[in-house]
């Protein structure tokens, strides 16, 4: 198992709080869910997806879960994984169609301004 700190740190950036206080207060668990996580981040040719494909599915299922902090991480780490902004939106509206306009309200919405926050220029 990777060091856990280097794992979170390669996939999105840093460790969630959410994930920092379930190590400290169940590391049984913990350590499950990270060797959950580092098998569903393996890279081709042990995995079958592309990082960026793997970061599109877990925006979505945050977005539609509901889990705004986990959506926007995704959504960074798929944008450093080469998604683009449509690439997103596009699988967004496939969510709304599933799950209908409150997931787009609750989280969808806050990933796509995030998105923009780093993928638009400032004017000037």
């Amino acid at each position: 198992m990777a060091d856990e700190a280097e794992h979170f740190e390669s996939t999105l950036g840093a460790v969630p709080e959410s994930v920092a206080l379930l190590r400290r207060h169940a590391p049984e668990a913990f350590a499950a869910y990270l060797m959950a996580r580092e098998a569903a981040y393996r890279l081709p040719p042990e995995g079958h997806l592309p990082l960026a494909s793997k970061e599109l599915v877990f925006i979505v299922l945050d977005v539609a879960a509901g889990h705004v902090e986990g959506a926007v991480a995704h959504a960074e780490a798929g944008l450093r994984a080469g998604l683009t902004p449509g690439q997103i939106m596009e699988a967004l509206g496939i969510a709304i169609l599933i799950h209908g306009h409150q997931c787009w309200a609750k989280a969808g919405a806050a990933v796509m301004r995030r998105v923009e926050e780093l993928t638009t220029a400032p004017p000037g």
